[in-house]
């Protein structure tokens, strides 16, 4: 049979792996011979003369093999939770999400996980064990496969692992042992259940095929269970399961050859193996590439790529974000990947840009650039940039606000593309307005500047008021702060937009009910923003005192170091604040945060809320809960005194240098009811409406927008 001989190739490059992994050092000549080995599973096919790149991304969009099924370029859209499926069943929504990616662009999906086993019954991942006499499947794949894009289905189980409240009665695991997260303690799988998972997930392989599918990925990493199994943290088996590093390892070997056995050929199978899984006694990266020569061993496997952390307090690392640089892991995806010569590669995290992705293919460093948030935020980022429109791309925020939103069991959303999951959501184009006419725009933040590019797109007159001198409001701010650059991807895609269909832009005016009446609007889009709350205990005496957003906006223009304490009160629990905190350590001898709350961050998601808690811990940021300030302070001479909200203890803080506050909001929407009093019709949207996130914010501007 043709895949014994491709089994024997891989075989010989397996043992000449054996001893080492890294291509470090190579020339492109000599890391080039290793690439063309690939011609059984990742054949290239840069001379295909039907395709037509342009100059400056021609590796990007160079075709590849794998399994014998032609990708059209190396763009992955990487596994995503979107939380459209319901009952088990594929939905219109699941359908237009995905057809969306690959009328997009993109050529190849990797689906959300899938209900693969007998013992999974997730209404909110789409049946497959159970699918049968369902079309649901088949109309999957065709929306998806008539753009010419191969999607694989992801098969999974999370094994101990938890990431929200509580603990999972419905764990298994290897072993007995408890996840880091959430303490749950699974059922340890015995010898035939372990065979018996393998056989149903093979099971699920041929249906998957059978209903057109073009392969499946194996998840194998981010903590689930097949990473515990070949985690030595969690696994403590004396079976043929557990033990030293191969035998871990059966349960994923064993699986890979199974279901190639039962799919055959021109069927894609790809593995997501852990990297550094970043726990104590788990996977560091000489037990990655341990593991990557096993996988490479079988001779059953397209591609890989790799996933970092684990459903312990590393969880975030699979999500990075503007904290860190960008592509973090790349060198360790190339030292892992010299342990498998002549497989494909996949290269995954936080790579957002066209020229990141073109130079990982061009410089070998992997064969495929896997997308996950970016594909998310645009479903055209891959045929903006093969026509050269990269201005127009709406680039990933990386604020992780879709894993915020899913992982509570609601539909995935995007900070930055607010029409996901509708119909004509990639490369949409606003349609046209019946009759033209004037709008006004109140606000040149992110809600008012949303509204005002996709009205003009519509053919309306628009003109933005922004009291400030630039456009983005406080979201500007926060892009300032560390950690926030990824905001400016919202504020500038709109800025572009706005100038591209004509908005006119008073900027550095404050709008009056005068000068917006003077302009005869026919309707008026009121996104002034909020302010923040003075607390209760700053009565009058205690002086005059700026919140964190003004005084941020001081210290940038100011950046003197200074002497002394930093003291922000904590009633807002976004990531602003903790950025702000950041900003100060650096201005301060000492930075002091205090909340009322149990704890801070509480309303980040999980993954953000570790990044946050270990910087502030990892800059000796004090952090004081179940407290307030007490109105008895004498915030002007240096000194504060709190007391704790339930047992009334009383401390006090002395050398204060700065004393400023994170509260809630309240909308700046004065002009509202002056403007309905003249008979305008007004919308008003974002904080002005209700004190919001920016997903809602930008959600609510492109409503308004498309509305007048």
């Amino acid at each position: 049979m043709p895949h014994l001989s491709r089994r024997k190739l891989f075989m010989a490059g397996a043992a000449a792996a054996t001893t080492a992994c890294s291509t470090q050092g190579q020339s492109n000549a000599e890391k080039k011979t290793g690439l063309d080995a690939r011609t059984s599973r990742a054949t290239r096919a840069a001379d295909d003369p039907s395709e037509a790149s342009p100059p400056s991304f021609p590796h990007l969009f160079s075709p590849i093999e794998l399994s014998g099924l032609r990708l059209r370029n190396r763009i992955v859209h990487a596994a995503i939770s979107t939380r459209y499926a319901k009952n088990g069943l594929v939905t219109d929504s699941l359908i237009k999400y995905h057809a969306n990616r690959a009328r997009g662009g993109t050529a190849m999906i990797v689906s959300e996980p899938l209900n693969v086993l007998a013992r999974h019954t997730n209404p909110q991942r789409v049946n497959v064990f159970s699918s049968e006499g369902d079309d649901g499947l088949q109309r999957w794949v065709e929306a998806v496969e008539r753009h010419d894009c191969r999607l694989l289905g992801q098969i999974q189980d999370p094994g101990r692992g938890l990431h929200v409240p509580g603990r999972s009665r419905n764990a298994i695991g290897p072993s007995p042992l408890p996840d880091d997260l959430s303490w749950t303690i699974p059922h340890a799988l015995n010898t035939l259940e372990v065979e018996r998972i393998i056989e149903e997930f093979s099971q699920s392989s041929r249906i998957l095929k059978r209903a057109g599918f073009s392969g499946v990925e194996i998840s194998a990493g981010h903590g689930h269970l097949i990473h515990q199994f070949l985690s030595g943290q969690a696994n403590h088996r004396e079976d043929k399961y557990g033990g030293d590093i191969e035998a871990r390892a059966r349960f994923l070997t064993e699986l890979i050859s199974v279901i190639r056995a039962e799919c055959g050929e021109q069927f894609i199978i790809g593995v997501k193996l852990p990297g550094e899984d970043g726990v104590r006694g788990g996977i560091d990266l000489a037990q990655a590439q341990a593991i990557t020569r096993l996988v490479h061993r079988t001779a059953a496997v397209d591609y890989i790529t790799y996933c970092w952390g684990a459903h312990a307090n590393t969880l975030h690392l699979h999500l990075p974000d503007h904290y860190g640089p960008p592509a973090p892991y790349l060198q360790k995806i190339r030292d892992l990947a010299g342990c498998a010569p002549g497989l494909a590669v996949g290269a995954l995290g936080f790579i957002t840009k066209p020229d990141q992705a073109e130079s990982i293919i061009r410089d070998n460093i992997a064969d495929l650039v896997m997308l996950g948030r970016p594909l998310i935020a645009d479903p055209a980022w891959a045929l903006k940039t093969h026509k050269g429109r990269t201005g127009q791309i709406r680039y990933c925020v990386s604020n992780n606000s879709c894993w915020g939103v899913i992982v509570t069991g609601r539909g995935i959303r995007c900070d930055n593309n607010p029409r996901i999951g509708t119909q004509t959501e990639a490369d949409w184009q606003p349609a046209q307005a019946r009759k033209r006419k004037r709008i006004v725009v109140i606000g040149g933040g992110i809600a008012g500047m949303e509204a005002a590019w996709v009205a003009a797109a519509r053919g309306h007159a628009v003109t933005v008021f922004a009291t400030s001198t630039e456009t983005g409001g406080k979201t500007r701010l926060h892009a300032a702060l560390p950690g926030g650059h990824g905001l400016r991807n919202i504020f500038e895609y709109q800025r572009l937009s706005a100038a591209r269909f004509g908005v006119q832009l008073k900027l550095g005016k404050p709008a009056s009910l005068i000068d917006v009446v003077a302009l005869n609007p026919d309707a008026v889009i009121l996104a002034a923003g909020s302010t923040m709350r003075r607390p209760d205990f700053l009565n009058p005496m205690n002086g005059a005192f700026s919140d964190l957003r003004e005084t941020v906006a001081n210290f940038l223009s100011n950046s003197a170091r200074r002497k002394g304490t930093a003291v922000i009160y904590d009633q807002d629990h976004t990531a602003m604040t903790y950025a702000a905190a950041q900003y100060f350590n650096d201005k301060f001898d000492r930075v002091v945060l205090i909340t009322p709350r149990e704890r801070i961050a509480s309303d980040e998601s999980l993954v953000n809320r570790q990044g946050i808690n270990r910087r502030l811990n990892r800059d000796k940021i004090e952090i004081i809960t179940y407290s307030e300030p007490l109105s008895t302070s004498r915030f002007n001479d240096g000194n504060i005194i709190y007391g704790n909200i339930y047992n009334r203890d009383v401390t006090a803080i002395d050398d204060v240098e700065l004393f400023t506050y994170s509260t809630s909001r309240v909308p700046n929407d004065g002009l509202a009811a002056p403007l309905r009093a003249r008979g305008i019709k007004i919308h008003v949207v974002g904080d002005c409406f209700v004190p919001q996130s920016v997903l809602n914010a930008v959600t609510e501007g492109h409503r308004a927008g498309n509305a007048v």
